[in-house]
Formats: C-alpha cells, structure tokens, sequence
C-alpha cells in the first residue's frame, strides 16, 4: 500500500525533530483509541482492513485472534505519523480551535470537531493552554 511507504518515509524524518519521541506516543494512544471507538477515519480504516485481509488471508485464518485487532497498528499508522508531525511542529500555545484546524488540514480532513472526551481535544486543552 503506497500510503504505508509514504508513511514511513515521513516518519523517519519526524523522528529528527525534537519532540518526535512525546509527539509519537501521543499520536499514537490519540489514533489507537479513534481506531477502538471507529472514530474520525473510519472511511480510510475500513477499506485499508479490508485490503490487507484481501492480499493476507491468514490473517482471517488465525483462529480467535480479530483481524481488525492483529492489523490496528498497520491500519492506523498513516494517520498516526501525520498527527504525530502535526503535534511536534504545532506552534506553542496554539488556540485550541487553531491547533484543530491545522491539525485537521495536515490529516487530510476538511474539519476536525472532536467531542469534550476526545483524546486530542482532551490533549490540547491539558497540555497547550
């Protein structure tokens, strides 16, 4: 899948910035809970699931693992790098609404409306006030 390569090409250019090590986990509990509630991108998540059972059956075959679950962290990693690089390059003290939409833009969104108990809101308002 050529978003996964184009990932992983961005990522090992995130991981020279400063805060790419907080960056990342934080991207990563953010997109892993979006993922577990089928939040945000599902519209991308399901067709990726979808190919990556297509093109490796054993993984319908493994016995009572969930493929949806043996595949989240593949599933979710384009996003997960492009969060993870929207967080470590946002500008100090961003308006929340403002970290919103350019969080938003760099996630291929046209707008990102998070509820009070999103993580990413929840992240933002704790951490960038």
């Amino acid at each position: 899948m050529p978003e996964l390569a184009a990932a992983h090409h961005t990522h090992q250019h995130l991981l020279r910035h400063p805060r790419a090590a907080t960056a990342w986990t934080t991207a990563r509990a953010i997109t892993t809970r979006w993922y577990d509630h089928q939040q945000h991108f599902t519209h991308r998540w399901h067709p990726r699931l979808n190919q990556l059972c297509a093109t490796n059956p054993h993984l319908t075959t493994t016995g009572s693992a969930s493929p949806a679950l043996l595949t989240r962290d593949l599933v979710i990693y384009p996003e997960t790098v492009a969060l993870a690089r929207a967080l470590a390059t946002l500008p100090n003290r961003p308006h929340r609404d403002d970290a919103l939409s350019l969080i938003a833009c760099r996630l291929g969104l046209a707008r990102l409306t998070p509820n009070a108990n999103d993580p990413l809101r929840v992240f933002l308002t704790h951490t960038r006030h």
